[in-house]
């Protein structure tokens, strides 16, 4: 269910009435509609005048009802939170998990160990209904209905959330955790999370695949899975390379699904039965009207006749290419430049390599034709003296052969290095996508020169070889120039190596003919197994097996796109998406600490660059109680939260850490608040904020010590880093003490990265990216550290990528 977009009282009411809601909730509801009617928006700090409140959906749902078990969540949502590892994070290291999938809860699991002791962990919609007097008793206590005007937005349309409650003497020794998800442009999200915990009670509260062999096509050729490692840059569903953030691993019991499809007979999809892939379901049975609608769909609603989407490269423009290879002279090793040029003859001499050439003992670039393919043999002879400056050598061999053989140290390591020197290690380099449809050309009649067939009969092409990323290669040319390829397989005996033979579609004969200089025809299908558009090939499937296994399985998480190929089809890990227009995050977290109780609240944020998020966030702690706020915040467009705490029991203590990341079009404007009411309470704020790439960090911070408040003591610390002379980082501290008998310290530090630091850790290797990534982790170090381990892993994950180019 999904209501229309804008905000009115009949917007509240159906919201109210789609929850089945006490009278009493539709009356706050409504009442504080009317506080943000009147309340303007703030004039302060980040501007918000582009928030369009009335071209917001207010709440959106998919009618699956919450779940307690990850079985029975369906598809469409799962494959959101499978990437996350969240099912496997629950069984090895959280007390609960908690989902929020736009505006409602979808899942929520609390271990019975914790229910028994009378723990109750679920969402806000479930705590309203079953535990009625308990929610009433604290809701909106500490954020009236009239605090500011998201505070009035968030209580008038709130959906979902967490509601926990921890009963007096119980001690959760492990996390509790949730995450919250937009996944629609224009769609506000506002969950709501209660927190209560009784008197010596404590609680941590975070908020927050493919079988091993599976090939994975990277920048420098495919990988198995396993060996994907943080950085690696993978082939994603838009046809270009992105690195990888995040490596996750985990045992999985359940189901695995066979797949295999046509067009390619080595591959087979071992892939687990929640993974979405790429799929297209043809809208027509009629070859001459195809039309592919491509959506998510998981492996277990896979059918015979979906297709499965390979993407085809994009291409970058560059006039050269350089490699450095090693040259030996005088018993010391020396670096030599060799440039390829972007000509279309040279990339037809290639072509001949690529089919027909070998590197023969690192100084000799040899290529072998039969002796009748006299104009060849002349074609290589001219381009080898226009481009390496020397006439082959001749020289005769077996069964009617002719080897020619060019002089040239530097040119057969350059191609040793590349292309590969022997027929086994024969590959297409990535950078081969960035050049002209000419030069491809060129290059593919090169390779069919040299070993490519035709068959008048069956009006069919065939190029044969024993390297896997050559034929794999080859097929990604032949779809960058619009010709569809399928590959075959065949085993060789008795090696038992494989013949991979890429096999031109009857539909593109009559294409390919030409660009090969013969006379040919185009074949006719009436249900073609494949297709071809200007971005993608499309597959038909042709088996799926359903098999029951207990293995190890992977996944990773890449930039942008969080999409990669594996098996050349493109598979999804479900990160969040971008969107151009704005989505709103206006959250509310009520927190209560009673006597001697402790609880800490973590939340890492790294919301889409199109989000505003504007949440209102507060504890109340009792006597001797502790509030631990730590607060990781990375993405977004604009970050406007300031945890607040009230300290209203002698001897309590709170302490809020933040971490910030702001890039070009981002404003993170965070802080804190701590106000101590009584005597012998103490505070801590730490505050840390890098910008880069002209992003712009604020932070904004109240310390305000009532009078009588005896002996209170404060420390603030603000420190920003910024990396650029775009960037911006302001601090706009403010205290408040009326009571002359306590204690308040204040510093804040602004610096820059040292071109000397850089200089240090890029002359042991590193990058300037991964220098600064290293920068950074340390400068955020007092935050990372309270982080639970996979958190603290995350988030440096999160930072080298927003060090390297931007997250969120």
């Amino acid at each position: 269910m999904k209501l229309l977009k804008g905000l009115s009282y009949d917007t509240v009411r159906r919201i109210s009435k789609i929850k089945n809601e006490p009278d009493w909730m539709l009356e706050t509801r409504l009442r504080a509609l009317r506080y943000f009617q009147k309340k303007s928006l703030p004039n302060w700090g980040v501007d918000l005048s582009s928030i369009d409140f009335q071209n917001i959906t207010y709440y959106s749902s998919h009618d699956v009802g919450k779940q307690s078990n990850w079985k029975d969540v369906p598809e469409k949502i799962l494959k959101t939170f499978d990437r996350l590892g969240i099912p496997q994070a629950e069984r090895k290291f959280l007390a609960g998990v908690a989902t929020q999938y736009e505006s409602e809860v979808v899942y929520n699991k609390l271990k019975k160990r914790w229910n028994s002791l009378g723990v109750i962990y679920t969402d806000c919609d479930s705590g309203l209904r079953e535990y009625p007097a308990i929610f009433k008793k604290y809701f909106g206590k500490i954020i009236p209905v009239n605090d500011n005007k998201f505070a009035a937005l968030n209580t008038a349309v709130w959906s979902g959330g967490s509601f926990v409650y921890v009963p007096k003497g119980v001690k959760i020794d492990i996390p509790l955790q949730a995450y919250f998800w937009i996944n629609a442009a224009n769609l506000g999200q506002f969950e709501r999370t209660l927190i209560i915990a009784e008197e010596g009670s404590s609680v941590h509260y975070v908020e927050g695949c493919f079988m091993k062999g599976a090939k994975v096509t990277t920048l420098y050729g495919e990988k198995n899975i396993e060996d994907v490692v943080i950085r690696d840059k993978v082939l994603t569903h838009k046809g270009i390379f992105k690195p990888v953030y995040k490596i996750m691993k985990r045992m999985y019991k359940g189901f695995i699904y066979k797949i295999t499809y046509w067009g390619d007979s080595s591959s087979e999809l071992n892939v687990t039965e929640d993974h979405p892939l790429l799929v297209a379901k043809r809208k027509s049975n009629e070859y001459r009207n195809i039309e592919f609608k491509k959506q998510w769909i998981s492996a277990k609603n896979l059918e015979d006749d979906d297709y499965l989407v390979i993407p085809i490269k994009k291409t970058v423009k560059r006039d050269n290419f350089q490699v450095k290879i090693k040259i030996r002279k005088q018993n010391r090793q020396e670096f030599m430049r060799v440039d390829f040029p972007f000509k279309p003859e040279f990339f037809r001499l290639l072509g001949y390599y690529l089919s027909e050439g070998y590197i023969d003992n690192e100084h000799y670039i040899s290529f072998s034709f039969r002796q009748e393919k006299t104009d060849y043999i002349k074609d290589v002879e001219n381009l080898s003296k226009k481009y390496f400056q020397q006439i082959p050598v001749k020289n005769n061999h077996r069964q009617n052969g002719q080897i020619l053989a060019v002089y040239s140290t530097k040119y057969a390591r350059a191609f040793a290095k590349i292309f590969g020197a022997t027929v086994y290690q024969k590959k297409i380099p990535f950078w081969i996508f960035n050049i002209s449809n000419d030069c491809l050309s060129e290059l593919i009649k090169g390779m069919w020169r040299g070993n490519g067939s035709f068959d008048r009969k069956r009006v069919s092409f065939r190029f044969s070889s024993i390297s896997r990323s050559l034929a794999y290669g080859l097929r990604d040319i032949l779809l960058k120039l619009g010709i569809i390829a399928s590959i075959n397989k065949q085993s060789r005996i008795p090696s038992g190596e494989g013949i991979y033979t890429v096999m031109i579609s009857t539909q593109n004969n009559n294409l390919f003919g030409k660009l090969v200089d013969i006379q040919a025809k185009d074949g006719i299908m009436e249900w073609p197994y494949l297709a071809l558009d200007e971005k993608y090939m499309y597959v038909r499937i042709k088996s799926i097996i359903k098999q029951k296994v207990n293995t190890k399985v992977y996944n990773f998480a890449v930039k942008d796109h969080e999409s990669y190929v594996c098996e050349g089809v493109i598979s999804h890990n479900c990160s969040a998406p971008k969107y151009s227009k704005q989505s709103l995050h206006s959250a509310i977290v009520e927190i209560f600490v009673a006597k001697n109780a402790r609880v800490k609240y973590t939340t890492i944020q790294n919301w889409s660059t199109n989000v505003y998020n504007l949440t209102t966030q507060r504890g109340l702690v009792k006597e001797n109680g502790s509030l631990i706020w730590v607060d990781a915040n990375i993405g977004s467009k604009v970050t406007m939260k300031y945890p607040a705490i009230i300290l209203a029991g002698e001897r309590a203590y709170g302490e809020v850490m933040s971490a910030n990341i702001a890039e070009g079009g981002q404003h993170q404007d965070t802080g804190a608040k701590v106000i101590h009411l009584v005597p012998n309470t103490s505070s801590l704020i730490t505050s840390k904020s890098i910008c880069k790439n002209g992003g712009k960090t604020t932070y904004r911070g109240l310390v305000k010590i009532n009078k009588g408040a005896k002996n209170s003591k404060s420390k603030v610390r603000c420190d920003s880093l910024i990396l650029d002379n775009k960037s911006e980082a302001n601090t706009y501290p403010y205290n408040d003490v009326s009571e002359k008998q306590s204690q308040v310290e204040h510093e804040a530090y602004v610096s820059k990265i040292g071109k000397e630091q850089l200089i240090y850790l890029m002359s042991k290797g590193l990058s300037e990216g991964q220098s600064n990534a290293l920068i950074a982790s340390g400068f955020l170090e007092p935050v990372i550290k309270e982080l639970p381990m996979e958190y603290a892993v995350e988030l440096n994950a999160l930072i080298d990528m927003s060090m390297e180019g931007g997250v969120g």
